[in-house]
């Protein structure tokens, strides 16, 4: 009799719980995606890049006559060194103009300069040593804006009810270094030495071998996550933060290191030039989220919050003209 009475009992259970689902479901707000964090991030929170900090690189058309053109940020001044200034002089006098883009290895780079036609160096470029793969400032600007964001995060959860984890909880490391954002740039620091990490669409001057730390003529677009590997040894310079696309939806070189196994093959850079220089109507303009934003944590959780610092991007977004 108990038997038959649980027995009875178990289907208005299950009915009960199909019922109840639907509304429980309701009642738990869905997590936030990361477009989600970002339309909610503060006003103030998004912060201008100069223009003074941009470079414009520009491919031929496409065959279907598409425009091809990347947009690039150099790291401020403030925070770099001769290899920054050598790249603003090369742009200024136009030097990349008819150069070539001669190397693309799938996932890892996109390689142009004046190499492959031995290109006459203008005369004022800086001496560049490899000292200045690192910068002071770099760990400075990383260290105040963690601390800005630890004590913004401290208020939002004592005072508005989040539970924001700390940054180094949601992104894990695996180079060995100290991490963290620093105006917006993902920044190590190892020995006591910061450094501008090299995640993907980062600009990394070629070199020979050391103490040589190149000029800046030969640059290589990072494509591919393996080049977290050129860290401290290659340096580098900026990052692409529009247009990506045209500088990796390449033909793949066929030579050993993706190197074109014929000059034919050479890709012609129509300019490269700098922002600054564009009449004012015709400057792009870009912000990024602040490094010391809580959103930026919300943003990467919103990623699944899995992969190391290059993993999720600081977000940048174009002004509406």
């Amino acid at each position: 009799m108990v038997f038959r009475s649980i027995k009875s009992i178990v289907p208005s259970l299950i009915l009960c719980a199909l019922i109840a689902a639907p509304a429980q479901a309701q009642d738990e707000a869905p997590a936030p995606t990361p477009e989600d964090v970002l339309n909610a991030a503060p006003a103030d929170h998004w912060l201008p890049i100069p223009v003074s900090d941009l470079m414009i690189f520009t491919l031929p058309d496409d065959e279907e006559g598409h425009k091809r053109q990347a947009v690039i940020q150099l790291i401020p001044t403030e925070m770099s060194g001769a290899h920054v200034r050598n790249v603003r002089k090369f742009a200024a006098q136009r030097w990349w103009d008819g150069t070539k883009i001669y190397r693309v290895a799938k996932e890892f780079v996109t390689q142009f300069g004046g190499n492959p036609d031995n290109k006459k160096l203008p005369n004022n470029l800086a001496t560049v040593p490899e000292s200045d793969y690192f910068n002071a400032a770099l760990g400075t600007k990383r260290d105040t804006d963690i601390a800005a964001l630890d004590a913004a995060v401290a208020y939002s959860n004592e005072y508005q009810g989040t539970e924001i984890r700390p940054l180094m909880k949601i992104i894990y490391e695996s180079y060995g270094s100290k991490v963290g954002f620093g105006a917006g740039w993902p920044i190590g620091i190892k020995d006591g030495k910061a450094f501008p990490l090299t995640c993907r669409g980062a600009l990394s001057p070629a070199h020979y071998d050391p103490p040589d730390a190149g000029t800046g003529a030969e640059i290589s677009i990072v494509t591919g996550e393996a080049a977290r590997s050129l860290d401290m040894t290659f340096g580098m310079v900026g990052r692409v933060i529009d247009g990506l696309e045209h500088v990796t939806n390449l033909p793949l070189g066929t030579a050993a290191g993706g190197f074109y196994a014929d000059k034919s093959q050479h890709i012609k850079i129509t300019s490269i030039r700098l922002a600054s220089e564009l009449p004012v109507a015709q400057q792009p303009r870009y912000e990024y989220l602040a490094s010391y934003s809580p959103s930026l944590l919300q943003y990467i959780e919103a990623h699944g919050g899995y992969g190391n610092i290059c993993t999720v991007p600081v977000p940048i977004r174009k002004v509406a003209e």
